[in-house]
């Protein structure tokens, strides 16, 4: 699997999923807006809170694509499986969709493999209240990145695809940049994009999420039949006997 495909596969994994991001992560934005200090919820002093969270929620995306990089790569799937981390996240794209209308029961069983981690997290966050430095408003941004996400573990198989380290982190900081300024808005002008969390909202963000579900499965199946074209293309001796 080409790095180019996987990178395409993820920058529209994040624009497709933005509209997911504001309908699912609308709420915790909106709670970090409340953590800051009461003068600073407005302007340009809340854009500044909410693109710290933002970069402390993209800094552990990054640091998990890396993790997911070197699991590929110690892995080393043969050729006929490299399209597995494309199905996966084509999978986990089509049980999101069937979330937002309302048939949860796949992806919280998907979800409940980060749950764990989340519940031994969240104690933890109590001790960064309130959010009053550059810091505290980083590292809460890190642990919500942890939170248990459809999305976000979608665009981590493709990071296990990847089968490097340095490209999975690569493959997760672009993934998480492009979701930032949907989410941060959220925090800031939360009311005026409740729209988004409403049944068109949800609609909309399940459509793109089952487009992207049948172009990460067209990949998958495509460069799997470009791969058993190659091995099967006749080998040809070129040496010369005199």
């Amino acid at each position: 699997m080409s790095d180019s495909m996987l990178f395409a596969s993820i920058i529209l994994m994040a624009f497709a999923g933005s509209a997911h991001c504001v309908a699912m992560c609308g709420g915790m934005a909106m709670a970090t807006t409340f953590s800051v200090p009461e003068h600073q919820r407005s302007g340009p002093a809340l854009w500044h809170w909410q693109l710290l969270f933002g970069s402390g929620r993209v800094l552990t995306y990054t640091l998990l694509g890396a993790l997911m990089g070197l699991l590929g790569a110690a892995l080393s799937l043969p050729p006929a499986l490299h399209g597995v981390p494309l199905l996966i996240s084509a999978i986990i794209m089509i049980l999101l969709a069937l979330y937002l209308l309302g048939r949860s029961a796949g992806l919280r069983w998907v979800e409940g493999l980060g749950r764990h981690l989340w519940r031994r997290v969240q104690p933890a966050l109590k001790h960064l209240m309130p959010v009053n430095t550059p810091l505290r408003a980083l590292l809460l941004g890190m642990a919500w990145g942890l939170l248990p996400c459809g999305l976000v573990y979608a665009a981590l198989a493709l990071s296990l695809g990847a089968a490097s380290p340095l490209t999975g982190a690569a493959l997760m900081l672009a993934f998480g940049l492009i979701t930032v300024p949907p989410v941060a808005a959220a925090g800031v002008i939360g009311g005026s994009l409740a729209a988004l969390r409403g049944p068109r909202g949800r609609h909309v963000a399940a459509a793109l999420a089952v487009l992207m579900a049948a172009l990460l499965t067209w990949q998958a199946i495509s460069g799997h039949d470009h791969a058993g074209h190659a091995d099967a293309a006749p080998h040809h001796d070129h040496t010369h006997h005199h």
